[in-house]
């Protein structure tokens, strides 16, 4: 949009019609240039802010973890007692009012496992909503995670059992058996412990024989090495003890060549001289 000036731009005065010069100076009007630009919109009125939703917690109506410290106790509860023969009689153990007996009809060993397991992972109730699927699929993932190392840790700790128990029983028996040997019901498996033992040492005394007799073989190969390696660094000794020698000679070689060279060089050097002074 272009407008009129309403003063000379020279020299200031007032009153000046558009399209026309000015009275006093004499100057033509300038155009003035103006661009049609569109009013800013109103701002928007501030929206109030929406409260944040209060997260879903998952919280389980029993502690599992007390379950099961309440079922290894019972579990550990009842100790082991030994006879005078040397028979273990171990009380009943007892698995809480709330197991039922393997013998009871309608027992469902089965299911008592699924049982079990699921008190031992800690999984929770299952989601009864997609909402809650998420937060349960983490803290599945979480406590696999964590199950898992477990197993490993209890899988070591049961190995080093197993051998500690075994050491046990050996131990056990050596001391029982002098006690054993004089009652009159264990003659027949101490004879055959006896029996057991006799070929045990047997193989042990043919086993040390072949151990020794391969321990003789491999010293006499261990020997015969030694000598291969003692002729091995003589053959290489005199390998370059040869190459010295052979390079000196054809260093001595060379230079005897390069003298008979100078000598018919000088000879054919002589026979010219002497056909040009009979010349």
């Amino acid at each position: 949009m272009i407008g009129s000036m309403a003063s000379c731009g020279s020299c200031g005065a007032e009153g000046v019609a558009p399209d026309q010069a000015c009275p006093r100076c004499g100057a033509m009007p300038v155009p003035e240039l103006e661009l049609a630009v569109r009013p800013r919109p109103p701002p928007k009125p501030l929206q109030p802010r929406k409260a944040k939703k209060e997260e879903l917690s998952l919280e389980l109506a029993v502690d599992p973890r007390a379950i099961v410290a309440e079922r290894a106790a019972e579990t550990h509860s009842a100790p082991l007692e030994y006879g005078l023969g040397g028979a273990a009689m171990s009380a009943p153990v007892a698995r809480g009012p709330a197991k039922v007996s393997s013998m009871a009809p309608g027992h469902d060993e089965e299911a008592e496992i699924v049982a079990d397991a699921r008190v031992l992972a800690e999984y929770g109730e299952a989601p009864t909503s997609w909402v809650t699927s998420p937060f349960y699929a983490w803290r599945v993932l979480k406590r696999q995670r964590a199950l898992k190392t477990a197993h490993l840790a209890r899988q070591a700790e049961a190995e080093r059992t197993g051998v500690a128990l075994e050491d046990a029983l050996v131990a056990f028996a050596e001391r029982v058996r002098p006690a054993a040997e004089k009652v009159a019901a264990y003659a027949v498996a101490l004879e055959a412990l006896t029996r057991a033992e006799d070929v045990l040492r047997s193989r042990d005394k043919v086993l040390a024989a072949e151990q020794d007799a391969q321990k003789a073989r491999l010293a006499q190969v261990d020997e015969r090495l030694t000598a291969l390696e003692a002729e091995l660094s003589q053959a290489q000794i005199d390998e370059r003890l040869a190459a010295e020698q052979l390079s000196s000679s054809q260093g001595a070689l060379a230079r005897e060549e390069a003298k008979l060279k100078r000598a018919e060089g000088e000879l054919a050097a002589a026979r010219q001289r002497e056909g040009g002074g009979s010349a």
